[in-house]
């Protein structure tokens, strides 16, 4: 119960801050760039669209975000949750308060992955509405006319999800080992700068913030596994830095 309390109680305090504004905007981006450019140049899309369209529409917008817009979105979310105790000096009195270091620890991270579960279920909406408001405005597309094909959509959201597990335990614990906020920024900024520019890499599957993007780069061969090498590696970092990150907090507090 006292888990609880406290997640609740960390939800709360992103109302109050920009993490709300961050996750819908930052869902909102895409579709909305996707209906303007299906409303103003349907001579292209129109035919384009014309097979599969939903699948088509969903690939290019996970395509659209996976490479760069989404981790950002992580590493931004993840900076943003522990900020709020830095930036009010309350952290003196989370730890004063009757609550274990695991239970701190974990509610912020919970916090921070409903967050992200949040804006990609804000995402998948506006992808759908996206594609039915132009529909209605321009009947020449085919959306209305096939369905949703639920199972990939629900695989995609899940492979993205477990693609970016890796990067939101690194960037947790650097937010909660640097109190500057610009410094997990920036560090988390240069590291998927550098996985995008090592993307022909042949050990590219090592570095957990081009995950995303190999996650949807996957999607191009046929009779893959479910889980692909990075993104089991992607797991793996997410335990290593999940156990690394707790047990900072835990002895720091010690000291």
């Amino acid at each position: 119960m006292s888990f609880i309390l406290s997640t609740r109680s960390e939800l709360l305090k992103t109302k109050r801050s920009a993490s709300v504004w961050l996750t819908v905007l930052g869902a909102l981006f895409i579709p909305g760039i996707f209906l303007l450019m299906y409303l103003s140049r349907p001579d292209i899309f129109v035919t384009q669209l014309t097979f599969n369209p939903w699948r088509q529409h969903f690939l290019r917008g996970w395509q659209s975000v996976s490479a760069f817009l989404f981790p950002m979105f992580v590493i931004l979310i993840c900076t943003f949750i522990p900020q709020i105790e830095y930036k009010n000096n309350t952290w003196k009195q989370v730890y004063a308060s009757p609550q274990s270091i695991g239970t701190i620890f974990f509610s912020k991270m919970v916090t921070i992955h409903l967050m992200i579960l949040f804006c990609f279920l804000l995402f998948n909406i506006f992808m759908i509405g996206s594609a039915l408001v132009t529909n209605l405005i321009n009947p020449h597309y085919s959306f209305l006319k096939s369905k949703i094909d639920i199972g990939f959509l629900l695989k995609l959201n899940l492979k993205t999800y477990i693609s970016v597990l890796g990067i939101s335990a690194i960037q947790y614990w650097l937010s909660l080992r640097l109190k500057n906020f610009i410094a997990p920024i920036g560090i988390g900024l240069a590291l998927l700068i550098t996985a995008l520019i090592l993307l022909q890499w042949k050990h590219i599957y090592k570095i957990p913030y081009a995950h995303p993007i190999l996650t949807l780069l996957s999607y191009k061969g046929r009779n893959r596994p479910f889980l692909e090498n990075h993104e089991l590696n992607s797991i793996g970092y997410f335990i290593a830095f999940t156990v690394i990150g707790f047990l900072d907090m835990k002895y720091r507090t010690a000291d």
